[in-house]
Order: structure tokens, then C-alpha cells, then sequence
């Protein structure tokens, strides 16, 4: 058979057995804290934590109205904690799940969905945080926020295509992991999660020319019941479709390799 066949059964069965993909990503956010009295409220904890700090820091030093800041950041750092998870997290999935791929005869692409679901419930873990604010603040939510569901699942297919193609090529090179670590950091300062993008009236091309700017923006302006323009659906909708694509390519070019790169 041919790598284009063998990788699309790969690719059908690992969406058949999604479900156990999820499950699995389950078991994996659960097992970081067993024995923990908390469990994965942890995960919730740690980033409030961080959204209270920057709150009362930055409020300050942007001149920005406390309440609206603090919900702003509630929301931001949870959608680019799920962003960034895919670009520095997925070079290790195969690497990673080099025991499971010798011992078990799965699809390969379902340990970039087991890892994909993972940052999704990691998402709603941190989405506790959004809720706690709005009901402090006495926010009522609205029909508006359901738009987050269809943009979360144009995030989650633009992600996994990331992922297919760093997974690869992280299993080649494993410096890639690393520098995505770093590049994260990077990356977060350069994109409207701390400071908003009408805050820069000179230098808009950072925001123009940022991706990730428009993957925020469409999963986020939701959420603070905010309405998104209708060229970002559709430039995300198509640069999700078009990342998928990429990725699978790269899954195609690099499955036979990747026995030997692992």
C-alpha cells in the first residue's frame, strides 16, 4: 500500500476511536494529580492565580478599569494556554508514545487527538476562572457565548494540524520541542493577550500579521460576549482547513521514517 493509503486509514481509524482518545486524555490530566487532594483543580488554581497577578499589576500600568481587565485577562490566558499547548507540547506526542506505538497496533494520528483533547479539558478547567469573575462582577452571560463552541472546534482542527506537523517533525529533530518552549514566551508578548490590540496605534502590524491573533480573537471575543467580524470566521475557518491539510501532508511524507526516528 502506499503511504497516502496507509495514512488515511490511519487518520480514519484515529477518528473512529476518538472517543477513546478522549478518554485517555482524561486519564492522562487525572493522573498528574493523583494522591492530590485538589486533583486537576490545581490546573484551575495555578492560572487564577496568575490572572489575579497580572490583573493587579497591569491594571495599573496600562490605565486600564480594573473589572474589565480582570475578566479580558480571565479569558485570554485560558485560550492562549490552549494555542500555545500545541505549538510547544505536540513535537513529543510520537516521541512520547514510542511504547504504545511498538506494543499496541493504534493509529498513530490518535495520539495527536489524545493529546489535542487533553488541552481542550485543560480549556474548560480554566474556564472555571471566567466563571467565578462573572459572577463576582455580576456579569449575566448570554446566547453570545455559544459561539465559542463552534470556534473552539475551527481551533481544535487548526491545532491538530499543527500538531501532525511538529509531531513529525519533532521526532526528527528533537531541538524542536525546546525552541517551541521558547518561542511560546515570544510569541505571547507579541499577541494581544496581556495588552489588547487597539493599544497599539503605530506598530499594527504586529496584530495584522499575527496568526495567533485571529485564533484568539475568534474563541474570545465570544466569551466576553463580544461579536466577531465575519472575515475572521472565515480566514480562520479556511487557515484551519489549510493547517490540517499541511499537516497531513507532513504525516504522509514522514509515517514510514518514523519507526526509525523514535
Amino acid at each position: 500500500m502506499s503511504s497516502l493509503s496507509v495514512s488515511l486509514q490511519d487518520l480514519g481509524g484515529s477518528i473512529a476511536r476518538a472517543p477513546l482518545a478522549a478518554w485517555l486524555a482524561m486519564d492522562d490530566v487525572h493522573g498528574r494529580y493523583r494522591r492530590t487532594v485538589l486533583g486537576p483543580l490545581w490546573i484551575t488554581i495555578g492560572q487564577a492565580a496568575m490572572v489575579a497577578g497580572f490583573a493587579i499589576v497591569f491594571s495599573g500600568l496600562f490605565g486600564a478599569d480594573p473589572r474589565t481587565y480582570l475578566i479580558y485577562l480571565a479569558v485570554g490566558f485560558p485560550v492562549w494556554t490552549l494555542l500555545s499547548q500545541f505549538l510547544s507540547d505536540m513535537p513529543t506526542a510520537f516521541v512520547s508514545a514510542k511504547g504504545v506505538i511498538e506494543s499496541y497496533e493504534l493509529p498513530w494520528l490518535m495520539h495527536i487527538w489524545r493529546r489535542a483533547f487533553g488541552y481542550v479539558l485543560t480549556f474548560l478547567h480554566h474556564l472555571l476562572i471566567l466563571f467565578v469573575v462573572m459572577v463576582a462582577l455580576n456579569i449575566a452571560p448570554s446566547a453570545q457565548m455559544l459561539l465559542a463552541v463552534p470556534a473552539l472546534a475551527i481551533v481544535l482542527i487548526a491545532g491538530v494540524g499543527v500538531g501532525m506537523l511538529v509531531a513529525v517533525v519533532g521526532a526528527r529533530y528533537r531541538d524542536l520541542q525546546p525552541a517551541m518552549g521558547v518561542s511560546a514566551g515570544f510569541l505571547m508578548l507579541m499577541s494581544p493577550v496581556v495588552w489588547r490590540a487597539d493599544q497599539l496605534p503605530i506598530n499594527q502590524w504586529i496584530v495584522q500579521f499575527n496568526p495567533f491573533y485571529y485564533y484568539l480573537e475568534i474563541l474570545r471575543a465570544p466569551l466576553l460576549q463580544q461579536e466577531v467580524a465575519p472575515e475572521i470566521w472565515l480566514g480562520t475557518s479556511i487557515g484551519a482547513v489549510t493547517l490540517f491539510c499541511i499537516g497531513f501532508a507532513a504525516f504522509v511524507i514522514g509515517r514510514r521514517r518514523l519507526y526509525h526516528w523514535l
